[in-house]
């Protein structure tokens, strides 16, 4: 039950204002031959026999089979009674199918004071123009102030009678449904901390399926994809100070704009985020960003840099073929994913080449990630010796043929890569003084990298080669 409440709600959330859902069945659940959520109240008058369960359910394990081939009297199919606020509306959303056609309308029956609607909504057609795919029919009923309690009645009339030819003794099949009060909750105001900080195992937000109010400065804005007019915001150049806000409307929002968000948290793939996004409101613009954190490669693949701006220095492309345009830096302390969900850079950087590299941390298909936003982002690592330690000296650069390594450890290996990364000699030394001979080469940018006899990386630069 709980995936179909979800999706439900989410359904609700998206059609209305937040409203909090009150009723929701995918009439699964079925006794002596009736849906236990209705049926049970004497304002149903449709006959048990003219309600049938059926399989093949989108949501749940069943559905409604509702009959009722009159033209000109309906019959009501009824919920169990529940509580309700007075003088409040109420969105009826249900997902249904009909292979040839019916006529459906809502009502309620006010039970606080006895009394039925004084009068339905119109009827809706339901036809075989959905090709037999499930359609959603909603509308929305308005109860008295007075009334603290209400069933809701679903009226139908004109659907196929149960003695026609297969596949049409179907009525209309009602697969769910969902009944949200459309009032506007209180505002839930939280700071982004609040959202994002967890010690649960799992990393998923406290304030999980919670609509929230939160605000902060525009860092990034994703461009392209599902995604695009998705942006990231954060309040402070701390951990746990940014988030993501899956928006997919067109806006004029740009990056330093300070922006108010209302949404519902959602973990979605185990990234924390704000979605079913109701309230975007610009409280100003053209504010200075929080100063990037720096990170190692290694702690930069955790769960409190989501969606806080950061960076890594002297962190040496290890691959550009990782897939779905990343691309992998090292500072020597660990692995750390760069994507393209703001900016392409993977065909552009080099193996071998050390980066510094600033971009807000995310989390997506089980990878911590770091997110470049442009070319400002990526720049080449100024420092000539990167993870080396003082543990190697390279000399000379440029060489004329020779390159020669004082090193501080012995039973090591030295390789050395052209600038597609492809790995052109591979030198295992046993002693710390080595010269390599590379009167072969062209001339040309190269890289070299040592490694130790425990498979760690020593030292890494770039060299050039000018006979």
């Amino acid at each position: 039950m709980k995936k179909i409440f979800t999706l439900l709600t989410a359904a609700c959330i998206g059609s209305f204002a937040f409203g909090q859902t009150v009723f929701q069945s995918n009439l699964s659940s079925w006794a002596s031959g009736d849906p236990t959520d209705f049926m049970n109240t004497a304002r149903t008058n449709i006959s048990s026999a003219n309600v049938v369960e059926k399989g093949l359910a989108t949501y749940g394990t069943s559905m409604a089979s509702l009959i009722n081939t009159s033209t000109t009297s309906h019959d009501r199919f009824v919920t169990d009674a529940f509580t309700v606020t007075g003088g409040q509306s109420y969105l009826i959303e249900m997902w249904v199918v009909a292979q040839n056609s019916g006529e459906l309308r809502t009502g309620y029956y006010d039970v606080t004071n006895s009394a039925f609607n004084a009068a339905y909504n119109p009827y809706m057609i339901v036809s075989d123009s959905s090709m037999g795919n499930l359609v959603k029919v909603s509308q929305i009923v308005t109860v008295p102030a007075t009334c603290t309690s209400a069933e809701f009645i679903l009226s139908l009339k004109s659907t196929d009678p149960s003695t026609a030819p297969a596949p049409f003794e179907i009525g209309i099949l009602l697969d769910s449904i969902a009944i949200t009060n459309t009032s506007t909750p209180p505002a839930n105001i939280k700071k982004i901390y609040d959202i994002q900080y967890t010690t649960a195992p799992s990393g998923d937000s406290p304030e999980d399926g919670n609509i929230v109010t939160t605000k902060g400065v525009i860092t990034g804005i994703v461009k392209y994809g599902s995604a695009r007019h998705s942006f990231f915001i954060q309040d402070s150049a701390l951990a746990w100070n940014g988030i993501f806000v899956y928006n997919t409307n067109d806006s004029t929002l740009v990056i330093g704009d300070s922006v108010e968000v209302t949404g519902t948290v959602d973990e979605f793939f185990n990234t924390t985020q704000i979605g079913f996004v109701s309230n975007i409101t610009v409280l100003n613009s053209g504010n200075p960003l929080p100063t990037p954190v720096a990170n190692t490669t290694l702690s930069a693949n955790s769960e409190e840099w989501e969606g806080v701006l950061i960076n890594v220095t002297n962190a040496q492309c290890v691959s550009t073929t990782v897939g779905n345009g990343m691309w992998e830096i090292n500072d020597g302390s660990g692995v750390l994913k760069a994507d393209d969900d703001i900016f392409f850079y993977h065909l552009t950087a080099v193996v071998g080449t050390n980066y510094d590299v600033t971009g807000i941390g995310h989390y997506s298909f089980n990878d911590f990630k770091i997110l470049p936003r442009d070319f400002n982002d990526i720049s080449t690592s100024n420092s000539i010796s990167e993870l080396s330690g003082n543990q190697v000296s390279v000399y000379p650069n440029p060489t004329n043929g020779v390159l020669n390594f004082n090193l501080t450890k012995n039973n090591t290996t030295i390789n050395v890569i052209d600038i597609t990364g492809k790995t052109l000699k591979t030198v295992k030394t046993n002693s710390t003084k080595v010269s390599m001979n590379l009167n072969t080469f062209a001339n040309g940018l190269y890289f070299y990298n040592v490694i130790d006899n425990e498979g760690n990386t020593i030292a890494t630069s770039r060299f050039v080669i000018a006979k």
